[in-house]
C-alpha cells in the first residue's frame, strides 16, 4: 500500500491543533468546567394595592387611636393624644368610626373625596342599599387602580383638613350691630355621660359685663333603663352667684338637674370669667362625657347600640375632613341591623411631599369584629396602578 507522507504531516498537525482547541476549552475534564453566572433579577415594580390590616381601634367603651404613616405604609405606636400632636411622622389617624388627619404644622394633611362611587346614592343623595351590600375589595379594586396623577385636582382649595372646636358651639345668637347677646333655643345638644343622655338647649341668657351672669337650659332626660327623652325642664344657672372667691367653674349635674360642686359627679361645667362676676360664654363637658349637635330636633330617643355611631364628641374635638365631605365614608344599618358598609369611595391625601390615595376595604376582622379597619394607601403614580403593576 502505498502511503502519502504528506497525507501523514497534514493528519499530525490536524490532531495537534484539535488538541490546542480542547485544552483551551477545558477538554472533556469536569473539574475545569466555568460556570456561567446567574443574571441579577429585575426587582418587581411595587405592588398596588395591597390591603393594610385589620387595625384594631378598640371597643366602643375603650376606644384607642391607630396612627398611620403613608409614606412607610406603616402604623406609628403613639401613647397619648399630646404625643400624636407633638408628632410629625403619621398622616392619618382611625378610631372607631373616626378618620382623623395630622394636623401638626410640619406636617398638615389635607384630603379630597374623588366621589367616584356616586352611583351608590340615588338622585335625592339617599343611601342605595343594594349598591353598598353588593361592594366588596374586589369589585372596586379596578376603581382604584386606575387613579392617576391627573386626576389629582389642581384646584388646593378643594383638599381640607381637620378643624378643632367646641361640641357645645351655638348655644347662644350675637348680634354684631346691637352687640346683644340671646339664646339659641332652636339649637338642641345631647350629652351621652353616665350610661345616660340628656337632651337640652339654652333659652334664655342674661349677661352681666361681657359673661353670662344667669342662663337657663330646658333638659330632657333619658336614663339607662328609659326609652326616651322625658318631658323638658328648666334648669337655671346663676353664674353670677356661683363665680367668685376661688371657684374657677359652675358644674352641673343632668342625673340631679341642678348645679353642683367640683368634687360631685357633674356633666358640664362653664368657666368662670377672669373677674369673677360671671361665666364665659362657653359650655365644656366633663373628660368622660360626649357630646353631639342636633340642631334640626331630630332625636326623640337615643338607642344606645347605636349611640357609637352617631357622633358623638368629646368637648374639644375635630370637625373632620372625612365629615365635610358630600358623602360619610360609610353608611350604617343598611339591612336593619347595626352594621356599617363602607362606600368605597378613594380619598386623595395629600402630605407636605406627595399625595396618596385611600379607600376603606372594611370595618369589622374575621370575627365580624367592629373597629377594625382595612384599607388600600399608595402613592398616587403617572400612571394607572393596572399598568404600573405590569
Amino acid at each position: 500500500m502505498i502511503f502519502d507522507k504528506s497525507l501523514n504531516s497534514t493528519l499530525k498537525l490536524t490532531s495537534i491543533a484539535l488538541c490546542v482547541l480542547l485544552t483551551a476549552c477545558g477538554g472533556s475534564d469536569s473539574s475545569s468546567k466555568e460556570t456561567t453566572p446567574e443574571p441579577t433579577p429585575t426587582p418587581a415594580a411595587p405592588t398596588q394595592a395591597d390591603i393594610s390590616g385589620p387595625h384594631s381601634t378598640g371597643s366602643t367603651s375603650e376606644p384607642v387611636f391607630v396612627y398611620y404613616d403613608l409614606d412607610s405604609q406603616a402604623v406609628v405606636e403613639l401613647a397619648t393624644a399630646e404625643a400624636a400632636a407633638a408628632d410629625t411622622v403619621w398622616d392619618i389617624a382611625f378610631k372607631r368610626t373616626g378618620i382623623y388627619l395630622n394636623q401638626n404644622s410640619e406636617n398638615a394633611i389635607t384630603a379630597y373625596a374623588m366621589g367616584n362611587n356616586s352611583d351608590f346614592f340615588d338622585t335625592d343623595g339617599a343611601p342605595i342599599a343594594s349598591s353598598f351590600i353588593a361592594a366588596n375589595a374586589e369589585t372596586e379594586l379596578a376603581a382604584y387602580l386606575a387613579i392617576k396623577t391627573s386626576d389629582i385636582p389642581t384646584d388646593e382649595t378643594l383638599f381640607v383638613g381637620d378643624i378643632t372646636s367646641n361640641i357645645i358651639e351655638g348655644f347662644y345668637d350675637y348680634d354684631s350691630t346691637t352687640h346683644v347677646v340671646s339664646a339659641a333655643d332652636t339649637k338642641y345638644f345631647i350629652t351621652n355621660s353616665d350610661a345616660a343622655y340628656t337632651k337640652f338647649r339654652a333659652t334664655s341668657i342674661a349677661t352681666v359685663g361681657q359673661g353670662i351672669g344667669e342662663i337657663t337650659l330646658q333638659t330632657a332626660y333619658q336614663g339607662s333603663s328609659d326609652v326616651a327623652f322625658a318631658t323638658e325642664q328648666a334648669l337655671v344657672i346663676d353664674a353670677a352667684l356661683t363665680c367668685s372667691g376661688d371657684v374657677i367653674d359652675v358644674y352641673v349635674d343632668f342625673d340631679s338637674n341642678q348645679e353642683v360642686t367640683e368634687a360631685d359627679a357633674w356633666d358640664i361645667s362653664l368657666p368662670c370669667a377672669e373677674d369673677k362676676t360671671s361665666a364665659s360664654f362657653e359650655i365644656n363637658l366633663a373628660d368622660d362625657a360626649q357630646a353631639l349637635q342636633d340642631f334640626d330636633n331630630s332625636y326623640e330617643a337615643i338607642d344606645p347600640a347605636a349611640a357609637e355611631f352617631l357622633g358623638f364628641q368629646s368637648s374639644s374635638y375635630s370637625i373632620n375632613a372625612f365629615k365635610s365631605f358630600a358623602h360619610n365614608w360609610y353608611q350604617y344599618a343598611l339591612n336593619g341591623g347595626h352594621l356599617l358598609w363602607s362606600q368605597f369611595d378613594i380619598y386623595l391625601i395629600k402630605t407636605p411631599t406627595t399625595t396618596h390615595k385611600l379607600q376603606i376595604t372594611s370595618y369589622y376582622d374575621e370575627e365580624a369584629t367592629s373597629g377594625n379597619y382595612s384599607f388600600r394607601a399608595d402613592e398616587v403614580t403617572e400612571l394607572a396602578g393596572e399598568a404600573a403593576n405590569e
